[in-house]
């Protein structure tokens, strides 16, 4: 766990920081320039003959296959032992067509092309991170060392994690010793002599004599850092240790040197033994949280463990296990931390990475100091991988039935709402994660396992859990809140926790065993029939969407350094030379898909046996006490100080174990039969969404040709040859392509400036966007009444269109409606594969929308009214008056009222535009224009309304829908995106 003295924050939120402002992890930059704080990705492009050259010819040999297997070269720094590079962006920013090629293509032979590659070359459905080079090494010692230059980086990083080290491989007599030996570490304290500052005089290049004066006497490694501008921090897990620090690119060799010492028996040995121990041991105590939601869950599920589990140790450390109980035994802890550092901080087991801005070379030369850490022999060797015993002691009453606790949340607790309840259900697995032995092998792990499950379980849209809880009042409906989550409080090979929560309201907890019934009848009805493959690699298209492709920045130190110890170096792990996006298999590898249909498979199968997990209600005071009761739920009546109510021990919580309401099960199929009756709304096997690609189709190629006195012109890679056999289309610049004189395609070229887009990596991407934009001058003219009506038919078709924009989501797609003096503008953005498809649905529900209004069959919600009145109130063409009468009238408009509106102000277009951007040939663009003209065929040609903006005008920033599809609220993202927290710090 985090040290509460170390100050990390920075270090976690490095990546969104600029000279221009803050970047949001959810993609929306304060500058839109601000692209630049994306840097790279953990892979490269392959093959590049030159990618040797940064050696400084200091290498024999170098591979650059594409093995795992690392090359062994002569150097005459002797401590390295292995290297590999990998250099990403060794050719040209975009993956232009040849030369060749488009000469035979386009008789414009006087164009020299701006810029080239090999047409031979592997296309990638990704970015291939042009702004880093990697090198792997292995250091004389063992030490797997991952170099990564960043041009664009703004601070360097240095993380070092340890396999092996973790809260697991603590001795069961002192819990909370691996905890302690992290702030020991970080704790170190050092004399400086002459031979070490002539090394800094190198390496730092010091100026005068009075540096070196400066720099003597004792001080410790997080102050020195603190000095100089940097942090840093570290974290224990169960399986491995993490330390990591960040600094100006400036004093990064002097770091790196004293982070090196930090990992030296002897330096270990002289901290214990100045006596920081009492010291570290009260910082370790004050780290637990006894308040919190989420802590109190976490040790009430370690005490349902089997003691004999190594996850049921109170492994956080405190006063009492480190202090108190040591010493009443005659325990020395000294010599434990000592022992422990000797057996388990061992330099095979290590990575070090390095993220910098300046050459490998340099990096190269300032690691020379971890060839003689960790080092040490192991006191004993050859310890085994520990066989886990049975986790769960279980959850069942004297009579065999169902059992579930309620866990009282705490008064002090101000980040839950006292509204909304959480039922949590956890299970234990066992998926082991084997080293590949086969550069075509992947590793899956449990957070690909788990992304998966959530697609199917915590889905959104018609047949979801989360509708049906919703349409009965179980779960709120208020933004993402109602949508269950998926995560792993612990995940090592051999064991796993998979935890799912479901938000629910007063209703919904008064009803818990109903709900919990709920929960298991969606998991069944997902096995009984076997899982579509071709829905498989659609989940897997959606991770690599939303995990790589429009990832806003690229794995940082610690990111890579944890991910080393599980996918390995090289081959499909990090720092490969190819593309690789090593979270996830990619959905074009069919014997991985196979495999991850398999272990999905098995493991719906374990939990839908209602038995086997541990099920929990986190409540409020308010929840249990005034809405415990329901139709088949008792009410629980006994104060919390009173039997049988329990204390855990380590919290303090308060929990009460009850028996799952008879009759559970048959009620929620009742409740849920009516729903289906009445709303039509019930549960349903997951689908294939028809806007989520099962491939990727790779970005298409940009030719800009400049000529000598005609400019430039721009030529787009098509997928298939069009009719003149050609396979190149040609875009003049500057011009509008006409097909009705009423309606006009503007597409924008590579470059220029465009709809702004949330941050994506600066490579080219398979992302466009699209804006369609209705004209008429009626909105210029509107009253506040109409105002008001037509803020009313969007915000209604909002609602209408909601499962389209759910399905939307996961591929990666938004929306935004707006009016403007223009007319009304629908702007869209998403993979290019799928989005002209969603912008034609989505047209033609518009243009159905006041239909269904004035048919009854859509609604106009109380939340829709509020909106619109709310949106009024920021109209500066309203005056005070009419807003307060607006707030009055605004329950009493109709349906009818709304979809007249609607129509009138569809019949007094005149005309359209459609301006395309990013990842989309002219045929593609010019074909949905077609389509467009279709769908809006009545409605156009209104006299007396025209309206002819200017391409800028139409251009503003939108505020992309729905609002809760921002990418780290969609279920299951945070588990395979780094920006969404995947790894927790």
């Amino acid at each position: 766990m985090p040290s509460s003295r170390k100050k990390g924050v920075r270090v976690i939120l490095l990546a969104f920081i600029s000279s221009q402002g803050p970047v949001s992890p959810f993609c929306y930059p304060v500058d839109s320039r601000n692209y630049f704080s994306y840097n790279a990705g953990a892979m490269g492009l392959s093959g590049h003959r030159d990618a040797c050259n940064d050696f400084d010819n200091e290498t024999a040999s170098v591979s650059n296959s594409n093995s795992p297997s690392i090359s062994i070269y002569t150097s005459r720094r002797k401590f390295i032992q292995y290297s590999t590079v990998t250099i990403a962006g060794a050719t040209s920013f975009t993956p232009f067509a040849s030369e060749a090629g488009a000469a035979d293509i386009t008789d414009d032979d006087t164009y020299p092309p701006r810029a080239s590659n090999d047409k031979n070359s592997k296309a990638n459905p990704a970015p291939v991170f042009t702004t880093r080079k990697y090198r792997n090494i292995v250091l004389s010692n063992g030490l797997k060392v991952v170099l990564v230059q960043d041009s664009l980086v703004q601070r360097s990083s240095v993380a070092m994690c340890i396999d092996g080290a973790g809260q697991f491989a603590e001795p069961t007599n002192i819990p909370g010793l691996a905890h302690l030996m992290e702030h020991i570490i970080l704790s170190s304290t050092r004399s400086r002599n002459v031979i070490e500052q002539e090394a800094r005089i190198l390496w730092s290049k010091l100026d005068t004599e009075k540096d070196l004066v400066n720099s003597g006497g004792e001080e410790d490694f997080e102050e020195w850092l603190s000095e100089n501008d940097g942090e840093s921090n570290g974290f224990t897990a169960p399986g491995l240790v993490c330390f990591h620090f960040n600094s100006p690119h400036e004093v990064l060799p002097e770091g790196l040197e004293r982070f090196a010492r930090l990992f030296s028996i002897n330096e270990v040995e002289s901290t214990i033994a100045k006596g920081v121990i009492p010291r570290e041991i009260g910082r370790v105590a004050s780290e637990l949280d006894r308040t919190g939601d989420a802590s109190r869950a976490f040790y009430f599920l370690k005490r349902n463990f089997n003691p004999e589990h190594p996850f049921a140790r109170f492994s956080a450390g405190s006063k009492t296990t480190l202090q108190t109980i040591p010493a009443e035994e005659g325990i020395d802890v000294a010599s434990s931390l000592v022992e422990f550092f000797r057996d388990h901080y061992l330099s095979p087991k290590a990575t070090l990475v390095v993220v910098g801005r300046d050459d490998l070379s340099s990096l190269d030369r300032w690691i020379s100091p971890f060839s003689n850490v960790m080092s040490q022999k192991p006191s004993h060797a050859g310890k085994l991988l520990p066989v886990f015993p049975d986790p769960m002691i279980g959850q069942r009453g004297a009579h065999n039935n169902l059992m579930q606790a309620i866990i009282l949340r705490s008064k002090d607790d101000i980040q839950v709402d006292e509204n909304y309840q959480t039922l949590c259900i956890e299970w234990p697995l066992s998926l082991f994660y084997d080293y590949p032995t086969n550069s075509e092998d992947r590793v899956i792990t449990a957070n690909a396992v788990g992304f998966v499950l959530t697609q199917i379980i915590c889905r959104r849209g018609p047949g979801s859990l989360r509708s049906l809880l919703e349409k009965l009042n179980w779960s709120p409906a208020i933004g993402s809140k109602g949508v269950p989550r998926v995560s792993f409080p612990v995940d090592v090979s051999g064991f796993q926790v998979l935890r799912m929560e479901v938000c629910l309201t007063l209703d919904g907890f008064s009803n818990r065993s109903a709900a919990i019934s709920a929960v298991f009848d969606s998991i069944r009805r997902v096995t009984e029939k076997p899982l579509q493959l071709d829905l498989i690699k659609q989940y897997l298209a959606a991770g690599l969407i939303h995990g790589y492709l429009l990832a806003p920045r690229p794995p940082d130190a610690i990111t890579l350094a944890v991910d080393s110890m599980r996918f390995g170096i090289g081959g499909n792990g990090i720092g490969s030379n190819d593309f690789n996006w090593y979270l996830m298999p990619p959905p074009d590898d069919e014997e991985s898909a196979l495999r991850m249909r398999q272990i999905v498979t098995e493991t719906l199968e374990i939990m839908s046996n209602e038995s086997g997990p541990l099920v929990s209600v986190r409540a409020s005071p308010k929840a249990v006490f005034a809405f415990s009761g329901g139709i088949i739920d008792q009410r629980i009546s006994t104060p919390p100080i009173f039997s049988p109510w329990k204390v855990e021990p380590v919290t303090g919580a308060r929990y009460l174990v009850e028996s799952r309401a008879n009759g559970a099960y048959s009620y929620f199929k009742s409740v849920a039969w009516i729903a289906a009756a009445v709303d039509g709304v019930e549960l349903s096997a997951p689908y294939l969404n028809p806007l989520l690609p099962i491939k990727i189709r790779p970005p298409r190629p940009i030719i800009e040709r400049q000529g000598l006195t005609r400019g430039s012109r721009i030529f787009y890679t098509e997928d298939e040859p069009n009719t003149e056999g050609d396979s190149i289309s040609k875009l003049e610049t500057g011009k509008l392509a006409e097909s009705r004189p009423n309606w006009k395609l503007w597409q924008i070229q590579k470059g220029s400036s465009g709809l702004p887009m949330p941050v994506r990596p600066p490579e080219p991407s398979v992302e466009c966007a699209f804006v369609v934009q209705l004209l008429s001058s009626l909105p210029s003219t509107f009253t506040s009444t109409q105002l008001v009506l037509a803020n009313l038919w969007l915000l209604s078709f909002d609602d209408e269109v909601l499962d389209l924009a759910e399905l939307g989501a996961v591929a990666g797609i938004a929306y935004e409606t707006s009016m403007n003096s223009a007319g009304l503008r629908l702007s869209f953005r998403g993979v290019s594969q799928t989005l002209p498809s969603f912008v034609r649905r989505f047209c033609r529900r518009l243009v159905q929308h006041h239909v269904k209004l004035l048919d009854g069959s859509t609604k106009i919600s109380e939340s829709v009214r509020q909106s619109a009145v709310s949106d009024a109130y920021r109209s500066p063409k309203i005056n005070r008056l009419e807003k307060l009468q607006m707030s009055d009238n605004a329950r009493l408009i109709t349906e009818k009222e709304v979809a007249t509106q609607g129509l009138f102000f569809l019949r007094c277009t005149n005309g359209g535009r459609l301006i395309s951007q990013g990842d989309v040939v002219p045929s593609e663009a010019l074909g949905l224009l077609s389509e467009l003209q279709f769908v809006f065929r009545e409605f156009g040609f209104a006299e007396g309304f025209s309206s002819q903006p200017e391409l800028a005008d139409l251009l503003y920033k939108p505020f992309w829908k729905p609002r809760d599809s921002s990418p780290c609220l969609l279920p299951g993202i945070s588990l395979i995106s780094d920006a969404c927290g995947r790894i927790p710090r």
